[in-house]
């Protein structure tokens, strides 16, 4: 019997948010409000996306044992995250984001970097990879990405990747090896442009046979990008207020409707809905719907577009 749906591995943090009014250049002061904590990290942001669906999720992460790693695991605890293999480590600071928004909810990130930001390669217990059918992980270090993608190739899981442009680095042969593990490969404008820059190329034949690229592109949509060609989302159009961890919910959501047995359009609008309605809250596990809530907006917006045909939304395009 499968006791997780989804394992996650990588980043568990806690982002402090601030409200400014632009982000200060050289030399400049600006003045900000604080909004407090919220707890944070593309793997557990991913995580909880995918139990806000309704299935299971696990998380291999590092946690400083501080107040602020007490604080990330209470949060994430409330949506039935499986912790058993969270690496807790001792007189270590937890990892920590500083977030400032802007007015139109567009975020810049400083990573406060610790020893609780990744674990490392040799702190993986294979346990954790049993009876689970996908593996979703980052790529902050690509030593333990090759190594875990390699235990779920083992352990016969579908894999996917979250590649961030502060992550490629100019090792192309390391990136390479990881993508020739990779099913669905998620990346922004940014990391496309990042990884095809270090690679010479970047095309979904370094993937695993058979599988695809999503590249997101904010208020343009996305688009999923197989061998038989190029599959586009128009975007869904929101005030957003924050839009931190909009990206984790998009593929964390995709990744859910996909093991649900959705199609590959649907999932694309599902995960679509869900990333926009995450961003009309501050912080990025906070913010993220459930599978009800989609449910209901993706109602409203069809109901609309029927009174509305012509409406420019929620069509595909194939080219």
């Amino acid at each position: 019997m499968t006791q997780a749906d989804v394992l996650c591995i990588g980043d568990l943090d806690v982002d402090m948010f601030i409200d400014v009014p632009a982000v200060p250049g050289p030399d400049q002061k600006v003045t900000g409000r604080n909004h407090g904590l919220r707890p944070g990290g593309m793997a557990a942001n991913a995580a909880v996306a995918i139990a806000r669906f309704g299935l299971k999720s696990r998380l291999v992460a590092a946690i400083g044992d501080d107040s602020e790693g007490a604080f990330a695991l209470r949060e994430i605890e409330r949506d039935a995250v499986d912790l058993r293999y969270l690496i807790h480590l001792p007189d270590t600071a937890t990892f920590m984001c500083l977030v400032l928004l802007s007015p139109s909810g567009e975020k810049s990130l400083i990573r406060l970097g610790t020893p609780a930001y990744l674990p490392d390669a040799a702190q993986l217990d294979e346990q954790a990879f049993l009876e689970v059918r996908h593996l979703h992980l980052t790529y902050g270090s690509p030593v333990l990405s090759h190594h875990a993608l390699r235990l779920a190739r083992r352990h016969g899981l579908s894999t996917s990747l979250d590649l961030e442009a502060a992550d490629v680095t100019g090792d192309a042969g390391a990136l390479r090896s990881v993508l020739a593990l990779v099913d669905t490969l998620f990346l922004n404008e940014a990391a496309h442009a990042a990884a095809a820059q270090v690679m010479g190329v970047l095309d979904v034949s370094q993937l695993r046979e058979g599988g695809e690229m999503i590249v997101t592109s904010g208020g343009d949509g996305c688009r999923r990008i197989t061998a038989g060609g190029t599959m586009r989302r128009p975007a869904f159009s929101m005030e957003p207020v924050d839009t931190t961890g909009a990206g984790d919910c998009f593929s964390g959501s995709y990744i859910a409707c996909r093991l649900a047995d959705m199609s590959a359009p649907d999932s694309l609008e599902y995960a679509s809905a869900a990333a926009a309605l995450a961003t009309l809250d501050r912080g990025a596990q906070a913010a993220m719907p459930r599978r009800a809530e989609v449910d209901r907006f993706l109602n409203r917006h069809r109901r609309g577009s029927a009174t509305n045909p012509g409406a420019d939304v929620d069509g595909e395009q194939h080219v």
